[in-house]
C-alpha cells in the first residue's frame, strides 16, 4: 500500500501550539484515505523536527505532502531536506499560499507545486482519479486523522474547545496586501449549507467541539447562503449548545441589522472585522473598499445586536505617517471595539503591496525564512525601519 505523509511546518519564529488542525491536510488526507491509501498527518509544531525525522524513519512514506505559507518557509525547507536525506526516492508535493514563490533550490527539491485549489492535482499526483468537479464533492474531513485535543483553539474563545472550518473559498475584493485572491482566486465558491451544518453538528456531537470559527474571508458576502446556514443551525438546535465566530466586512450593504440579528439568534457571539486604518486616504490606498463611517456603523450595530466586535489594523502600509498612526489610535478609542489588535505590514509574494514596496525600495531584503509575525519588513516615505522596530502601539489608545 502506498504510504502518504502530510505535514504542516512550524512557523519561522519557533514552536507554538497550533490553533486548529490544517484543514488543507485534513481534506487531502481524507480524499486519499477514502481511496485506500495509508495516510498520516503531522503538525511539526506538535512534534518538532527531531520527532518528524523519527516519523520519516519509522513510517517511510512513499509520498510527502507539505502545505506552506510564507511564515513557514524555514521549517518547510528543513522538512523537505530531512525527507530527501532519509528517503531519497520519496516523491514530494507542496501546496499552500507560499507555493507561488517557492524557490527551486537543489537542497529543497519538490516534484510538484500546486497553486490554488489542489484536490485534483493531489489526486493525480498520488495516482488516483481526479474526480472533484465542485466544492461540494470534497468530503467532510475525517477528524480521526488528528488528535483534536492537542490544538489550542482560536482566540477569543467563549466556550472551548474550539476549531476553525471553512464554508466558502475565495474573495472578490481588491485589498493590495491580501494573498487570498492569489491563492484561492476572486471567484467565491460556496459549500452547501446542509453540508456545512452537518460538519458543525458532527464536530459537536462526535468530537466535543463547543465553538466554531468560520474562517471564510467574508461570511456576509452572500446573505441568502449565510441565512440558510443560520436557519439550519437553529433548526438543529445547535445554537442552544454551541457558539460561533465569523469574519465579515463592514460595508453597509453587506452588514445589515437583519444579518446581525440572524447571526445572534444562531449563536454568533463575535465578529472579526478587517478595519486596517483610521485614515480614509490610507484605506483608499489599500483599495480596501470601505469608509471610516462604515467601520463606525459596523461596530455600533454589532454591539447593539449583542455581538462582540474584534477589529484588526495594519501598521506600515504605504503612506503611513505619525499622523495616520495617531488618527488610527484616536479612531480606535472612538469606536471602542471589544477587542482590537494590529500587525506590521507584510509584503506577501504575489500581492500588489509586494510589487509596490519592491519598486519603491521600501521592502527590507530578507530571505523568506525570516518572515514572521512582528517582523519589520517595510518602511514608508516618512517612517524608517528603526521607527517601526520601536513601535509598541497606537498613540492615545
Amino acid at each position: 500500500m502506498v504510504k502518504i505523509l502530510l505535514v504542516q511546518p512550524q512557523n519561522n519564529y519557533g514552536r507554538f501550539i497550533p490553533e486548529s488542525p490544517s484543514r488543507a491536510l485534513l481534506l487531502l488526507g481524507t480524499l486519499a484515505k477514502q481511496r485506500g491509501y495509508d495516510v498520516r498527518i503531522e503538525h511539526i509544531d506538535l512534534i518538532d523536527h527531531d520527532g518528524y525525522g523519527n516519523i520519516l524513519t519509522e513510517y517511510k512514506p512513499d509520498i510527502l505532502g507539505v502545505t506552506v505559507n510564507t511564515f513557514q518557509v524555514k521549517s518547510a525547507r528543513l522538512a523537505i531536506m530531512q525527507a530527501k536525506q532519509k528517503l531519497p526516492d520519496v516523491k514530494i508535493i507542496i501546496g499552500g499560499p507560499h507555493t507561488i514563490a517557492w524557490e527551486d533550490m537543489p537542497a529543497y527539491p519538490v516534484d510538484k507545486k500546486v497553486i490554488g485549489e489542489g484536490e485534483n492535482e493531489f489526486l493525480k499526483f498520488i495516482g488516483a482519479e481526479p474526480d472533484i468537479k465542485d466544492i461540494n464533492d470534497i468530503p467532510i474531513p475525517d477528524y480521526s486523522m488528528v488528535d483534536l485535543s492537542r490544538f489550542c483553539g482560536i482566540v477569543p474563545m467563549a466556550s472551548p474547545p474550539d476549531i476553525a472550518i471553512m464554508a466558502s473559498r475565495g474573495c472578490p475584493f481588491n485589498c493590495i496586501f491580501c494573498n487570498t485572491p492569489v491563492f484561492w482566486g476572486k471567484k467565491v465558491r460556496y459549500r452547501d449549507p446542509l453540508l456545512v451544518v452537518g460538519e458543525v453538528e458532527m464536530l459537536h456531537k462526535k468530537w466535543g467541539m463547543n465553538e466554531i470559527f468560520f474562517q471564510d474571508d467574508t461570511f456576509n458576502l452572500n446573505h441568502t447562503w449565510a441565512y440558510e446556514i443560520f436557519e439550519e443551525i437553529i433548526a438543529r438546535k445547535l445554537n442552544k449548545d454551541m457558539l460561533f465566530k465569523l469574519a465579515c466586512r463592514v460595508n453597509e450593504k453587506m452588514l445589515t441589522e437583519d444579518f446581525l440579528d440572524m447571526a445572534y439568534r444562531a449563536g454568533v457571539w463575535s465578529i472579526f472585522y478587517g478595519c486596517e486604518n483610521g485614515d480614509q486616504e490610507m484605506l483608499d490606498r489599500m483599495h480596501k473598499g470601505i469608509t471610516l463611517e462604515e467601520i463606525r456603523r459596523a461596530v455600533r450595530i454589532t454591539h447593539e445586536a449583542k455581538i462582540s466586535s474584534q477589529c484588526s489594523f495594519i501598521v506600515g502600509m504605504p503612506g503611513e505617517t505619525w499622523e495616520t498612526l495617531t488618527e488610527t489610535g484616536d479612531f480606535i478609542r472612538e469606536i471602542q471595539p471589544r477587542r482590537y489588535g494590529f500587525s506590521f505590514a507584510c509584503p506577501f509574494p504575489g500581492t500588489e503591496f509586494d510589487r509596490q514596496v519592491t519598486e519603491s525600495g521600501h521592502k527590507k531584503i530578507l530571505d523568506y525564512a525570516e518572515y514572521g509575525y512582528g517582523k519589520i519588513m517595510v518602511r514608508t516615505d516618512e517612517l524608517d525601519f528603526d521607527f517601526f522596530e520601536a513601535f509598541r502601539g497606537y498613540p492615545n489608545v
